[in-house]
């Protein structure tokens, strides 16, 4: 693990957040060579399957072929190099170009094109097979790498492995699945979800429920960071309420706890979680046992470099993308998935036993079939049309100011506190690409 000390902090200039050089670099160094989560496996799960991801100017498609096997390639014909799928989740036996009728079997290999006479150096299906990209799996996940000679996924996730390893997030069922285009860079988006800085101000509910002052953050190779929030807690910078505040109340209420019980007794509020997950683990369908009792507790987020943000409990999580903007580097894309932790029938779980990570979760149970992917622009959570839940929803509402303000010629470089450590990191990962390119002095 890295020690803060060891953090470097270039300045922080604006250009970074709007300057194509920095696009074009990012594209070619990043995009095209780091492990990055494109899906689901649980949109793998059945043969003839298939997911496109799109990233910048490139999509991969992943199919689960007839045999079961995963297999990742460019969605780009190699006829003529058109796109042959649509963004999203689907099932078919076959990949047809939409434009000359090319046909691809779910493994990539060409099946057949029309005329295949009227090709003088005919039609060899090995050579003329989709751009296969490297494909590994984690915790429920899909990673594509479209660079053959990138390290294994485990390594580069190093110690995010043994960090997961407790939650059971493999288990978890997507109930919520949502893409919102923001005006602002991607990693204006990460910057905002590395760093409690501006919680007291923007998010003043949070006081409510968790305790930001006594964080911890943790500092990983590659550019990873953690973070560690006290939660069923409020915020140590005001005096105890003398009742469970509403989001309290709702925590106690889901484990089956009289939150009347802790009227001047809210301080001992995590202790009685604590204790009635313990005497619930292994009963009611959730397996507590691979957690110490700080992790019962504790809100964690680990952010992924480059562009994932993984934030929950150890009933359900946020997963959460930044995608850069295929032509502007001032748009990106956040995508979220919502998953809850299905509780297991073999340990006694069923519906009725179904905690939730947060209140918004009991608007978005899973329905049957996979729930729809919604998509909207920022402006929608601007006039209330659609919501990411009120935290996210006061994130992105600032978000565009803040690319804004980058563009300014007021603004010289960013003036980092010691709260902003993570965004420090994950701009020390980026500076590393921006020197090579020459961004950058050594």
């Amino acid at each position: 693990m890295i020690k803060a000390a060891e953090v470097t902090s270039v300045p922080i200039d604006g250009d970074r957040y709007h300057d194509p050089r920095h696009a074009r670099v990012e594209s070619d160094q990043i995009w095209r060579k780091a492990w990055l989560l494109a899906a689901l496996a649980s949109d793998l799960e059945q043969p003839k399957s298939t997911v496109t991801f799109d990233i910048g100017h490139d999509s991969i498609i992943i199919a689960r072929a007839g045999d079961g096997e995963l297999h990742a390639y460019h969605n780009a014909c190699t006829h003529r190099g058109t796109r042959l799928l649509e963004e999203g989740v689907g099932s078919r036996p076959l990949i047809t170009c939409p434009y000359h009728a090319w046909c691809f079997n779910l493994d990539g290999k060409l099946r057949g094109a029309p005329d295949p006479d009227s090709f003088a150096e005919g039609l060899p299906a090995d050579r003329l097979r989709l751009k296969p990209v490297r494909l590994e799996t984690w915790q429920g996940f899909v990673f594509v790498n479209m660079d053959p000679e990138a390290e294994p996924l485990a390594d580069f996730l190093g110690k995010m492995v043994e960090r997961a390893a407790p939650y059971q997030i493999a288990r978890m069922e997507l109930i919520e699945d949502q893409t919102v285009s923001v005006d602002c860079n991607w990693k204006a988006m990460i910057d905002n979800f590395s760093e409690l800085y501006h919680v007291d101000h923007i998010h003043p509910q949070h006081k409510r429920f968790v305790d930001c002052p006594h964080a911890t953050n943790e500092l990983f190779e590659h550019g990873h960071t953690g973070l560690h929030v006290p939660g069923f807690v409020t915020d140590s910078r005001y005096p105890v309420p003398e009742r469970p505040t509403d989001y309290q109340e709702m925590q106690l209420t889901a484990l089956g706890i009289d939150a009347s019980e802790f009227v001047g007794r809210v301080a001992e509020i995590p202790a009685a979680i604590t204790r009635a997950k313990r005497e619930q683990s292994g009963k009611n369908g959730y397996d507590y046992s691979a957690l110490s009792d700080e992790q019962l507790t504790t809100v964690f987020q680990y952010n992924l470099f480059p562009n994932i943000i993984l934030s929950g409990s150890p009933e359900g999580l946020w997963m959460m993308r930044s995608r850069p903007h295929p032509d502007d580097p001032s748009k990106s894309f956040l995508d979220k998935w919502t998953l809850q932790l299905n509780p297991d029938p073999a340990l006694g779980g069923g519906s009725e036993h179904k905690q939730t990570m947060h209140a918004a979760s009991r608007e978005h149970q899973p329905a049957e079939g996979r729930v729809p992917r919604d998509c909207f622009g920022h402006e929608e959570i601007l006039s209330g049309d659609k919501s990411m839940t009120e935290t996210i929803d006061q994130d992105i509402s600032l978000l565009a100011r803040v690319q804004a303000g980058a563009r300014s010629s007021g603004f010289d470089h960013a003036w980092l506190s010691d709260q902003e450590i993570r965004v420090a990191h994950f701009h020390d990962a980026l500076n590393e690409t921006y020197r090579e390119a020459g961004l950058l002095e050594n």
